[in-house]
């Protein structure tokens, strides 16, 4: 153990550089695992074949067709610091629209139209519940303590 000023100084940055690191690590290993969770498990729940018609109930996360939902999952690396906070999101320009709901409305058109496997179809509004994705797989991660686990073992090779 040192005993002088100087030396006590030194361990304790050698210890805060450790923190800081380790801080980084598991924010970035818990951002990646609610990735990985929420691409392979929660929009895995409910599964149907691209471009068929598929009527997912109301708070339900969205079923899995093309794919490009999950692989539009992503985290953002976290920043050093002793409070590291590091982002998950969805590329798909459609994701907010199911995470959160809303009513979509034509723009220069009087009517929407699309066509699926049980016809074509034409509305002058539509409503869009919410089919969230990302907040439960959030939420079941820290109340089945997956996430905490993650965060333990990704901090254990910082732990002074």
């Amino acid at each position: 153990m040192t005993t002088s000023p100087e030396g006590n100084l030194v361990q304790l940055q050698a210890v805060l550089d450790l923190a800081r690191r380790g801080a980084t690590a598991t924010a970035d290993a818990m951002a990646a695992y609610i990735v990985w969770r929420t691409a392979e498990i929660t929009l895995r729940r409910t599964v149907h074949a691209p471009g068929e018609w598929y009527n997912q109930k109301a708070g339900e996360p969205p079923a899995y067709a093309s794919g490009n939902l999950a692989e539009s999952m992503f985290y953002k690396p976290a920043s050093s610091g002793l409070r590291a906070s590091a982002m998950v999101g969805n590329k798909a320009d459609y994701s907010r629209i199911l995470e959160f709901g809303c009513v979509i409305v034509p723009v220069n058109k009087q009517f929407l139209h699309w066509t699926d496997s049980k016809g074509s179809w034409y509305h002058k509004f539509l409503e869009v519940p919410a089919h969230p994705f990302l907040s439960p797989t959030t939420e079941e991660s820290i109340d089945d303590g997956s996430l905490q686990e993650v965060a333990i073992e990704a901090f254990m090779k910082y732990d002074p």
